[in-house]
Protein backbone atom coordinates (compact mmCIF):
# COMPACT_ATOMS: atom_id res chain seq x y z
CA UNK A 1 0.00 0.00 0.00
CA UNK A 2 1.55 3.38 -1.12
CA UNK A 3 1.47 5.79 1.70
CA UNK A 4 -1.04 8.86 1.02
CA UNK A 5 0.91 11.97 1.63
CA UNK A 6 -0.32 15.73 1.92
CA UNK A 7 -0.37 17.89 -1.06
CA UNK A 8 3.00 19.22 -1.81
CA UNK A 9 3.81 23.37 -2.24
CA UNK A 10 4.74 22.93 -5.72
CA UNK A 11 1.71 21.16 -7.01
CA UNK A 12 -0.38 24.15 -5.62
CA UNK A 13 1.61 26.16 -7.96
CA UNK A 14 0.98 23.93 -10.53
CA UNK A 15 -2.52 23.60 -10.56
CA UNK A 16 -2.70 27.20 -10.40
CA UNK A 17 -1.14 27.40 -13.94
CA UNK A 18 -2.86 23.99 -15.23
CA UNK A 19 -6.08 23.74 -13.41
CA UNK A 20 -7.99 24.54 -16.16
CA UNK A 21 -7.39 21.09 -17.90
CA UNK A 22 -9.30 19.49 -14.89
CA UNK A 23 -12.04 21.83 -14.51
CA UNK A 24 -12.24 23.48 -18.13
CA UNK A 25 -14.86 25.40 -19.28
CA UNK A 26 -17.63 23.23 -20.97
CA UNK A 27 -20.01 23.60 -23.11
CA UNK A 28 -22.98 24.02 -20.78
CA UNK A 29 -21.19 27.10 -19.11
CA UNK A 30 -21.35 28.54 -22.98
CA UNK A 31 -24.93 28.06 -23.41
CA UNK A 32 -25.46 29.78 -19.73
CA UNK A 33 -23.69 32.75 -20.66
CA UNK A 34 -25.50 32.88 -23.97
CA UNK A 35 -28.83 32.45 -22.85
CA UNK A 36 -30.23 36.04 -22.70
CA UNK A 37 -33.49 37.37 -23.06
CA UNK A 38 -34.85 41.22 -22.88
CA UNK A 39 -35.24 42.40 -19.37
CA UNK A 40 -37.44 45.56 -20.26
CA UNK A 41 -40.00 47.53 -18.81
CA UNK A 42 -43.41 46.12 -16.67
CA UNK A 43 -45.17 47.60 -19.92
CA UNK A 44 -42.54 45.77 -21.98
CA UNK A 45 -43.10 42.17 -19.99
CA UNK A 46 -46.94 43.00 -19.98
CA UNK A 47 -46.56 41.87 -23.79
CA UNK A 48 -44.10 39.43 -23.26
CA UNK A 49 -41.49 41.72 -24.58
CA UNK A 50 -42.86 41.70 -27.97
CA UNK A 51 -41.83 45.10 -28.61
CA UNK A 52 -39.46 45.24 -31.59
CA UNK A 53 -41.62 47.24 -34.13
CA UNK A 54 -43.70 49.06 -31.32
CA UNK A 55 -40.99 50.91 -29.98
CA UNK A 56 -40.59 54.11 -27.63
CA UNK A 57 -39.72 51.82 -24.17
CA UNK A 58 -36.62 51.08 -22.74
CA UNK A 59 -36.88 47.31 -23.41
CA UNK A 60 -36.17 48.66 -27.66
CA UNK A 61 -31.96 48.37 -25.99
CA UNK A 62 -32.16 44.26 -26.33
CA UNK A 63 -34.54 43.96 -29.21
CA UNK A 64 -33.68 47.03 -32.06
CA UNK A 65 -32.41 50.24 -30.88
CA UNK A 66 -34.42 51.75 -34.10
CA UNK A 67 -37.03 51.83 -31.57
CA UNK A 68 -35.86 54.94 -29.72
CA UNK A 69 -36.43 57.07 -32.92
CA UNK A 70 -40.65 56.80 -31.98
CA UNK A 71 -39.98 58.73 -29.02
CA UNK A 72 -42.09 62.02 -29.21
CA UNK A 73 -40.13 63.19 -25.54
CA UNK A 74 -37.44 62.75 -22.98
CA UNK A 75 -38.02 60.18 -20.37
CA UNK A 76 -36.47 58.85 -17.15
CA UNK A 77 -37.66 55.65 -16.17
CA UNK A 78 -36.90 52.73 -13.23
CA UNK A 79 -37.97 48.96 -12.86
CA UNK A 80 -37.69 47.33 -9.62
CA UNK A 81 -38.70 43.81 -9.90
CA UNK A 82 -39.03 40.72 -7.35
CA UNK A 83 -38.78 37.01 -8.63
CA UNK A 84 -39.71 33.65 -7.14
CA UNK A 85 -37.75 30.62 -8.90
CA UNK A 86 -39.24 27.29 -8.01
CA UNK A 87 -36.91 24.03 -9.17
CA UNK A 88 -38.62 20.29 -8.70
CA UNK A 89 -36.41 17.38 -10.16
CA UNK A 90 -36.93 13.67 -10.97
CA UNK A 91 -34.32 11.65 -9.73
CA UNK A 92 -34.79 7.63 -10.31
CA UNK A 93 -38.19 8.20 -9.40
CA UNK A 94 -37.59 10.37 -6.54
CA UNK A 95 -38.93 14.33 -6.42
CA UNK A 96 -37.63 16.97 -4.70
CA UNK A 97 -38.19 20.80 -4.75
CA UNK A 98 -36.28 24.11 -3.45
CA UNK A 99 -37.19 27.54 -4.54
CA UNK A 100 -35.23 31.28 -4.30
CA UNK A 101 -36.61 34.98 -4.18
CA UNK A 102 -34.96 38.18 -4.75
CA UNK A 103 -35.81 42.05 -5.16
CA UNK A 104 -33.55 43.43 -7.93
CA UNK A 105 -33.89 46.29 -10.23
CA UNK A 106 -34.45 44.94 -14.33
CA UNK A 107 -34.24 47.81 -16.05
CA UNK A 108 -32.94 51.58 -15.71
CA UNK A 109 -33.41 54.07 -18.53
CA UNK A 110 -32.24 57.69 -19.70
CA UNK A 111 -33.67 58.67 -22.72
CA UNK A 112 -32.92 62.42 -24.06
CA UNK A 113 -35.27 63.49 -27.07
CA UNK A 114 -33.75 65.82 -29.71
CA UNK A 115 -36.94 67.18 -32.15
CA UNK A 116 -35.71 69.22 -34.93
CA UNK A 117 -37.39 71.72 -36.44
CA UNK A 118 -35.60 71.98 -39.86
CA UNK A 119 -34.96 69.00 -42.66
CA UNK A 120 -36.15 65.46 -43.16
CA UNK A 121 -34.72 64.24 -40.22
CA UNK A 122 -37.61 65.00 -37.67
CA UNK A 123 -35.54 63.81 -34.09
CA UNK A 124 -32.58 62.49 -33.10
CA UNK A 125 -33.16 59.95 -29.70
CA UNK A 126 -29.70 59.26 -27.25
CA UNK A 127 -29.05 57.75 -24.35
CA UNK A 128 -28.33 55.25 -21.88
CA UNK A 129 -29.78 51.91 -20.98
CA UNK A 130 -29.27 49.59 -17.83
CA UNK A 131 -31.14 46.27 -18.92
CA UNK A 132 -31.07 42.86 -16.64
CA UNK A 133 -30.91 40.17 -19.02
CA UNK A 134 -30.75 37.09 -17.36
CA UNK A 135 -31.07 35.84 -13.83
CA UNK A 136 -29.14 33.36 -12.11
CA UNK A 137 -30.67 32.76 -8.65
CA UNK A 138 -31.86 29.23 -8.66
CA UNK A 139 -32.06 26.43 -5.56
CA UNK A 140 -31.51 23.22 -6.46
CA UNK A 141 -32.63 20.06 -5.02
CA UNK A 142 -32.34 16.38 -6.54
CA UNK A 143 -32.52 13.03 -4.14
CA UNK A 144 -32.39 9.63 -4.88
CA UNK A 145 -33.53 6.71 -2.56
CA UNK A 146 -31.72 3.88 -3.96
CA UNK A 147 -28.97 4.77 -6.99
CA UNK A 148 -27.33 1.91 -8.27
CA UNK A 149 -24.01 4.14 -9.14
CA UNK A 150 -21.69 6.18 -7.43
CA UNK A 151 -19.62 9.02 -8.51
CA UNK A 152 -16.73 7.40 -6.83
CA UNK A 153 -16.30 5.32 -9.86
CA UNK A 154 -15.78 8.25 -12.52
CA UNK A 155 -12.85 8.98 -10.27
CA UNK A 156 -11.83 5.48 -10.36
CA UNK A 157 -11.83 5.82 -14.06
CA UNK A 158 -10.22 9.12 -14.48
CA UNK A 159 -7.19 7.96 -12.66
CA UNK A 160 -6.98 4.61 -14.12
CA UNK A 161 -3.85 4.69 -16.39
CA UNK A 162 -1.98 7.18 -14.09
CA UNK A 163 0.69 5.68 -11.85
CA UNK A 164 0.10 5.88 -7.86
CA UNK A 165 3.27 8.14 -7.60
CA UNK A 166 1.93 10.68 -10.16
CA UNK A 167 -1.85 10.30 -8.48
CA UNK A 168 -0.11 10.94 -4.86
CA UNK A 169 1.41 14.00 -6.34
CA UNK A 170 -1.58 15.15 -7.24
CA UNK A 171 -2.31 14.28 -10.68
CA UNK A 172 -6.13 15.52 -10.73
CA UNK A 173 -6.17 17.61 -7.73
CA UNK A 174 -9.60 18.91 -8.09
CA UNK A 175 -10.85 15.22 -8.36
CA UNK A 176 -9.59 11.88 -8.02
CA UNK A 177 -6.36 13.06 -6.10
CA UNK A 178 -8.77 14.19 -3.80
CA UNK A 179 -10.77 10.94 -3.79
CA UNK A 180 -7.40 8.96 -3.51
CA UNK A 181 -6.20 11.43 -0.58
CA UNK A 182 -9.49 10.23 1.26
CA UNK A 183 -9.21 6.65 0.90
CA UNK A 184 -12.73 7.11 -1.98
CA UNK A 185 -10.55 5.25 -4.50
CA UNK A 186 -7.80 2.89 -3.54
CA UNK A 187 -5.48 1.22 -5.90
CA UNK A 188 -6.53 -2.51 -7.71
CA UNK A 189 -4.43 -5.16 -8.49
CA UNK A 190 -6.41 -7.37 -11.15
CA UNK A 191 -4.77 -9.80 -13.43
CA UNK A 192 -4.79 -10.82 -16.54
CA UNK A 193 -5.80 -14.71 -17.49
CA UNK A 194 -1.96 -15.41 -17.68
CA UNK A 195 -1.62 -14.16 -13.61
CA UNK A 196 0.06 -11.12 -14.77
CA UNK A 197 -0.88 -7.52 -12.55
CA UNK A 198 -2.57 -5.37 -14.62
CA UNK A 199 -0.97 -1.98 -13.22
CA UNK A 200 -1.96 1.69 -12.60
CA UNK A 201 -5.82 -0.25 -12.06
CA UNK A 202 -8.01 1.86 -9.06
CA UNK A 203 -11.12 0.29 -7.60
CA UNK A 204 -14.24 2.87 -5.96
CA UNK A 205 -14.70 2.35 -2.00
CA UNK A 206 -18.32 1.95 -3.05
CA UNK A 207 -18.40 -1.28 -5.60
CA UNK A 208 -20.19 0.50 -8.65
CA UNK A 209 -23.73 -1.06 -8.80
CA UNK A 210 -24.29 -0.74 -5.33
CA UNK A 211 -27.37 0.97 -4.05
CA UNK A 212 -26.53 4.70 -2.71
CA UNK A 213 -28.57 7.10 -1.47
CA UNK A 214 -27.86 10.14 -2.67
CA UNK A 215 -28.36 14.07 -2.49
CA UNK A 216 -27.03 16.63 -4.76
CA UNK A 217 -27.45 20.51 -4.40
CA UNK A 218 -26.72 23.51 -6.44
CA UNK A 219 -26.87 26.94 -4.76
CA UNK A 220 -26.39 29.58 -7.07
CA UNK A 221 -26.68 33.49 -8.05
CA UNK A 222 -25.97 35.83 -10.16
CA UNK A 223 -27.01 37.76 -13.05
CA UNK A 224 -26.06 38.48 -16.76
CA UNK A 225 -26.28 42.37 -17.43
CA UNK A 226 -25.80 45.27 -20.10
CA UNK A 227 -25.45 48.79 -20.04
CA UNK A 228 -25.88 50.56 -23.60
CA UNK A 229 -25.35 53.69 -25.10
CA UNK A 230 -27.50 54.44 -28.00
CA UNK A 231 -28.66 56.89 -31.02
CA UNK A 232 -31.74 56.07 -32.98
CA UNK A 233 -32.87 58.88 -35.61
CA UNK A 234 -36.40 59.41 -37.27
CA UNK A 235 -37.06 59.95 -40.92
CA UNK A 236 -40.24 62.07 -41.76
CA UNK A 237 -42.13 60.13 -39.50
CA UNK A 238 -42.02 57.25 -41.69
CA UNK A 239 -38.19 55.54 -41.35
CA UNK A 240 -36.76 55.03 -37.76
CA UNK A 241 -32.85 53.70 -37.47
CA UNK A 242 -31.00 53.15 -34.49
CA UNK A 243 -27.35 51.24 -33.31
CA UNK A 244 -26.35 50.59 -29.38
CA UNK A 245 -23.06 50.05 -28.33
CA UNK A 246 -23.15 47.53 -24.82
CA UNK A 247 -21.27 46.98 -22.16
CA UNK A 248 -22.06 43.35 -21.10
CA UNK A 249 -21.72 41.86 -17.42
CA UNK A 250 -21.81 38.53 -16.23
CA UNK A 251 -21.50 37.00 -12.50
CA UNK A 252 -22.61 33.79 -11.50
CA UNK A 253 -21.34 32.11 -8.24
CA UNK A 254 -22.10 28.24 -7.79
CA UNK A 255 -21.58 25.46 -4.99
CA UNK A 256 -22.32 21.83 -5.91
CA UNK A 257 -22.64 19.60 -2.90
CA UNK A 258 -23.21 15.69 -3.69
CA UNK A 259 -23.51 13.37 -1.15
CA UNK A 260 -23.36 9.67 -1.22
CA UNK A 261 -24.66 7.09 1.54
CA UNK A 262 -23.32 3.59 0.98
CA UNK A 263 -26.77 1.60 1.40
CA UNK A 264 -24.56 -1.88 1.55
CA UNK A 265 -24.13 -3.90 4.69
CA UNK A 266 -20.08 -3.97 4.84
CA UNK A 267 -19.45 -3.51 8.38
CA UNK A 268 -15.64 -1.79 7.58
CA UNK A 269 -16.80 0.11 4.27
CA UNK A 270 -17.19 3.19 3.00
CA UNK A 271 -20.30 5.00 4.73
CA UNK A 272 -20.45 8.37 3.63
CA UNK A 273 -18.68 10.89 0.90
CA UNK A 274 -19.42 14.61 0.09
CA UNK A 275 -17.82 16.60 -2.75
CA UNK A 276 -18.02 19.78 -3.19
CA UNK A 277 -17.11 22.58 -6.19
CA UNK A 278 -17.40 26.16 -5.47
CA UNK A 279 -16.95 28.68 -8.61
CA UNK A 280 -17.11 31.91 -9.43
CA UNK A 281 -17.42 33.63 -12.73
CA UNK A 282 -16.70 37.08 -13.94
CA UNK A 283 -16.32 38.49 -16.38
CA UNK A 284 -17.37 41.95 -19.26
CA UNK A 285 -17.59 42.02 -22.49
CA UNK A 286 -19.10 44.17 -25.45
CA UNK A 287 -21.92 44.06 -28.11
CA UNK A 288 -23.04 46.08 -30.82
CA UNK A 289 -27.16 46.15 -32.54
CA UNK A 290 -28.04 47.87 -35.34
CA UNK A 291 -31.66 48.44 -36.70
CA UNK A 292 -34.46 49.80 -38.71
CA UNK A 293 -38.31 50.35 -38.16
CA UNK A 294 -40.81 51.17 -41.34
CA UNK A 295 -43.93 52.89 -40.67
CA UNK A 296 -45.30 50.87 -43.96
CA UNK A 297 -49.27 52.52 -43.60
CA UNK A 298 -50.74 54.55 -40.88
CA UNK A 299 -51.20 51.34 -38.74
CA UNK A 300 -48.63 48.91 -39.93
CA UNK A 301 -45.03 48.99 -39.01
CA UNK A 302 -42.36 46.62 -39.90
CA UNK A 303 -39.00 46.08 -38.32
CA UNK A 304 -35.30 44.12 -38.31
CA UNK A 305 -32.39 44.28 -36.37
CA UNK A 306 -28.91 42.47 -36.30
CA UNK A 307 -27.09 41.67 -32.74
CA UNK A 308 -23.11 41.08 -32.86
CA UNK A 309 -22.04 38.05 -30.77
CA UNK A 310 -21.00 39.27 -27.31
CA UNK A 311 -17.24 39.67 -27.51
CA UNK A 312 -16.12 38.06 -23.76
CA UNK A 313 -13.06 38.29 -21.14
CA UNK A 314 -14.29 36.01 -18.63
CA UNK A 315 -12.19 34.26 -15.48
CA UNK A 316 -13.07 31.53 -13.42
CA UNK A 317 -12.20 30.59 -9.62
CA UNK A 318 -12.92 27.65 -8.10
CA UNK A 319 -12.16 24.84 -5.56
CA UNK A 320 -13.26 21.28 -4.51
CA UNK A 321 -13.04 19.31 -1.24
CA UNK A 322 -13.90 15.72 -0.68
CA UNK A 323 -15.04 14.19 2.68
CA UNK A 324 -15.12 10.46 3.63
CA UNK A 325 -16.70 8.56 6.65
CA UNK A 326 -15.92 4.85 7.05
CA UNK A 327 -18.25 2.65 9.56
CA UNK A 328 -14.87 1.12 10.86
CA UNK A 329 -11.69 3.26 12.72
CA UNK A 330 -8.58 2.46 11.42
CA UNK A 331 -5.73 1.42 12.99
CA UNK A 332 -5.17 4.95 14.34
CA UNK A 333 -8.76 5.06 15.39
CA UNK A 334 -9.85 7.21 12.52
CA UNK A 335 -12.61 7.34 10.43
CA UNK A 336 -13.42 10.32 8.58
CA UNK A 337 -11.04 11.62 6.62
CA UNK A 338 -10.95 15.22 4.42
CA UNK A 339 -9.19 16.87 1.26
CA UNK A 340 -9.27 20.54 0.05
CA UNK A 341 -7.99 21.15 -3.89
CA UNK A 342 -5.70 24.21 -3.90
CA UNK A 343 -7.66 27.47 -5.50
CA UNK A 344 -8.03 27.07 -9.35
CA UNK A 345 -8.02 30.15 -11.34
CA UNK A 346 -8.39 30.37 -15.09
CA UNK A 347 -9.18 33.21 -17.92
CA UNK A 348 -10.15 33.03 -21.24
CA UNK A 349 -12.69 34.42 -23.88
CA UNK A 350 -16.13 33.48 -25.18
CA UNK A 351 -18.08 34.47 -28.11
CA UNK A 352 -21.93 33.82 -28.04
CA UNK A 353 -23.76 33.74 -31.31
CA UNK A 354 -25.10 36.22 -32.92
CA UNK A 355 -28.84 36.96 -33.02
CA UNK A 356 -31.48 38.41 -35.74
CA UNK A 357 -35.03 40.13 -34.82
CA UNK A 358 -38.16 40.47 -36.85
CA UNK A 359 -40.84 42.44 -36.11
CA UNK A 360 -44.35 43.75 -37.01
CA UNK A 361 -46.56 45.40 -35.17
CA UNK A 362 -50.26 46.47 -36.28
CA UNK A 363 -51.22 49.86 -34.37
CA UNK A 364 -55.18 50.33 -34.17
CA UNK A 365 -55.16 54.29 -34.00
CA UNK A 366 -54.65 55.24 -30.03
CA UNK A 367 -56.82 52.31 -29.04
CA UNK A 368 -53.85 49.52 -28.91
CA UNK A 369 -51.79 47.30 -30.66
CA UNK A 370 -50.75 44.10 -31.59
CA UNK A 371 -46.96 43.21 -32.20
CA UNK A 372 -44.98 39.62 -32.98
CA UNK A 373 -41.25 39.57 -32.57
CA UNK A 374 -39.40 36.55 -34.23
CA UNK A 375 -35.69 36.07 -33.09
CA UNK A 376 -33.38 33.91 -34.53
CA UNK A 377 -30.22 32.07 -33.06
CA UNK A 378 -27.78 29.68 -33.22
CA UNK A 379 -25.90 28.22 -30.25
CA UNK A 380 -24.00 25.91 -31.89
CA UNK A 381 -21.84 28.76 -33.07
CA UNK A 382 -20.61 29.77 -29.74
CA UNK A 383 -17.04 29.04 -29.17
CA UNK A 384 -14.48 29.50 -26.29
CA UNK A 385 -10.80 30.79 -27.16
CA UNK A 386 -7.43 31.55 -25.31
CA UNK A 387 -7.12 34.87 -23.26
CA UNK A 388 -4.29 36.82 -25.82
CA UNK A 389 -2.75 38.55 -22.23
CA UNK A 390 -1.88 34.73 -21.15
CA UNK A 391 0.74 32.35 -23.05
CA UNK A 392 -1.43 29.24 -23.40
CA UNK A 393 -1.75 27.21 -26.41
CA UNK A 394 -4.47 25.56 -25.18
CA UNK A 395 -7.02 25.94 -28.08
CA UNK A 396 -10.28 24.50 -26.83
CA UNK A 397 -11.07 22.27 -29.89
CA UNK A 398 -12.28 19.73 -27.73
CA UNK A 399 -14.91 22.11 -25.98
CA UNK A 400 -15.75 24.27 -28.99
CA UNK A 401 -15.98 20.59 -30.96
CA UNK A 402 -18.98 19.77 -28.00
CA UNK A 403 -20.70 23.38 -28.66
CA UNK A 404 -21.51 22.11 -32.20
CA UNK A 405 -22.20 18.90 -31.49
CA UNK A 406 -24.55 19.64 -28.58
CA UNK A 407 -26.27 22.81 -29.98
CA UNK A 408 -28.30 23.71 -32.78
CA UNK A 409 -30.13 27.29 -33.67
CA UNK A 410 -33.50 28.33 -32.11
CA UNK A 411 -36.29 30.11 -33.48
CA UNK A 412 -38.26 32.43 -31.16
CA UNK A 413 -41.51 34.01 -31.01
CA UNK A 414 -43.20 36.75 -29.08
CA UNK A 415 -46.85 38.21 -28.96
CA UNK A 416 -48.35 40.35 -27.15
CA UNK A 417 -51.37 43.08 -27.14
CA UNK A 418 -52.03 46.18 -25.78
CA UNK A 419 -55.49 48.15 -25.46
CA UNK A 420 -56.22 51.38 -24.24
CA UNK A 421 -59.51 52.66 -21.93
CA UNK A 422 -58.75 56.59 -20.82
CA UNK A 423 -55.76 56.69 -19.10
CA UNK A 424 -55.69 52.96 -18.58
CA UNK A 425 -53.49 50.05 -20.45
CA UNK A 426 -54.25 46.44 -20.67
CA UNK A 427 -51.92 44.37 -21.67
CA UNK A 428 -51.43 40.24 -22.31
CA UNK A 429 -48.63 38.41 -24.28
CA UNK A 430 -46.75 35.00 -24.61
CA UNK A 431 -43.49 33.85 -25.62
CA UNK A 432 -41.43 31.23 -27.10
CA UNK A 433 -38.31 29.81 -26.73
CA UNK A 434 -37.69 26.30 -28.24
CA UNK A 435 -34.63 23.91 -26.01
CA UNK A 436 -31.27 24.82 -27.41
CA UNK A 437 -30.08 21.45 -27.37
CA UNK A 438 -30.12 19.11 -30.20
CA UNK A 439 -33.02 16.44 -29.74
CA UNK A 440 -30.79 13.29 -29.70
CA UNK A 441 -29.02 14.57 -27.03
CA UNK A 442 -29.70 13.22 -23.53
CA UNK A 443 -29.93 17.09 -21.92
CA UNK A 444 -32.56 18.38 -24.39
CA UNK A 445 -35.25 19.60 -22.30
CA UNK A 446 -38.74 21.29 -22.64
CA UNK A 447 -39.11 24.61 -24.16
CA UNK A 448 -39.43 27.76 -21.96
CA UNK A 449 -43.01 29.24 -22.56
CA UNK A 450 -43.78 32.49 -20.83
CA UNK A 451 -47.18 34.06 -20.11
CA UNK A 452 -47.42 37.58 -19.79
CA UNK A 453 -49.93 40.25 -18.19
CA UNK A 454 -50.17 43.89 -17.22
CA UNK A 455 -51.59 47.12 -16.44
CA UNK A 456 -50.82 50.66 -16.78
CA UNK A 457 -51.99 54.18 -15.81
CA UNK A 458 -50.30 57.18 -17.55
CA UNK A 459 -50.53 60.97 -18.45
CA UNK A 460 -48.50 63.12 -20.57
CA UNK A 461 -46.14 63.31 -17.55
CA UNK A 462 -46.19 60.68 -15.54
CA UNK A 463 -46.33 56.54 -16.27
CA UNK A 464 -47.10 53.87 -13.21
CA UNK A 465 -47.46 50.49 -15.07
CA UNK A 466 -47.13 47.16 -13.29
CA UNK A 467 -46.41 43.55 -15.07
CA UNK A 468 -46.43 39.75 -14.08
CA UNK A 469 -44.84 37.27 -15.73
CA UNK A 470 -44.67 33.39 -15.31
CA UNK A 471 -42.25 31.51 -17.19
CA UNK A 472 -41.97 27.29 -17.31
CA UNK A 473 -39.59 25.10 -18.60
CA UNK A 474 -37.78 21.97 -18.17
CA UNK A 475 -34.32 20.79 -18.19
CA UNK A 476 -31.77 17.66 -17.71
CA UNK A 477 -28.41 17.66 -16.34
CA UNK A 478 -26.24 14.70 -15.18
CA UNK A 479 -25.09 14.90 -11.90
CA UNK A 480 -21.44 13.47 -12.56
CA UNK A 481 -20.52 11.10 -15.49
CA UNK A 482 -23.24 10.35 -18.24
CA UNK A 483 -21.64 6.55 -18.54
CA UNK A 484 -22.30 6.09 -14.89
CA UNK A 485 -25.64 7.73 -13.55
CA UNK A 486 -29.33 8.74 -15.57
CA UNK A 487 -29.88 12.27 -16.57
CA UNK A 488 -31.85 14.43 -13.57
CA UNK A 489 -34.82 15.68 -14.45
CA UNK A 490 -35.94 19.17 -13.89
CA UNK A 491 -38.90 21.73 -14.08
CA UNK A 492 -38.36 25.10 -13.30
CA UNK A 493 -40.59 27.94 -12.93
CA UNK A 494 -40.37 31.71 -12.63
CA UNK A 495 -42.68 33.77 -11.37
CA UNK A 496 -41.81 37.92 -11.58
CA UNK A 497 -43.52 40.93 -10.81
CA UNK A 498 -42.56 44.40 -11.97
CA UNK A 499 -43.37 48.33 -11.34
CA UNK A 500 -42.06 50.62 -13.67
CA UNK A 501 -42.42 54.61 -12.63
CA UNK A 502 -41.28 56.67 -15.59
CA UNK A 503 -41.24 60.21 -15.94
CA UNK A 504 -41.67 62.99 -18.93
CA UNK A 505 -40.73 66.77 -18.94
Amino acid sequence: MYLKVPYRTASVVLCLVFGSYVLAQSEEDALRISSLMPGGTSRSNGLANAFGAVGADPVCISINPAGFGLYRTSEFSMTPSFEVNDAESGYYGTRASDTRNRFYVGNIALILNTPSKKGDWRSGTFGVVYDRQQSLHWLQLAQGDRVPSTQLQGFANEATGTNIEALNADAFPFTSSLAWYTYGINDAYPTTPEGDTIPNQYASAIPFGSDTRQTHTIDAHGASTSTAFFYSGNYLDRLYVGMSIGIAGHRYVRSTKHTETNLNDDPEGLETFTYTEDLTTTGNGFDVKVGVVGRITERFRMGAAFHSPQWFRLSDAYTTALRTSFRTPDGNGQSAYSENSPDGVFRYRLNTPWRAVLSAAYIASANGLVSVDYEYADYSQMSFKPDDRLVDDYDFSVENDAIRDSYRAVHSFRVGTEWRAGNWYYRVGWGFVPNAYVNDDPRHGLALKTYAGGIGYRTDHVGVDFGLNYADRGTNYFQYSPDLVEATREDRQSYRAMLTLSFRP
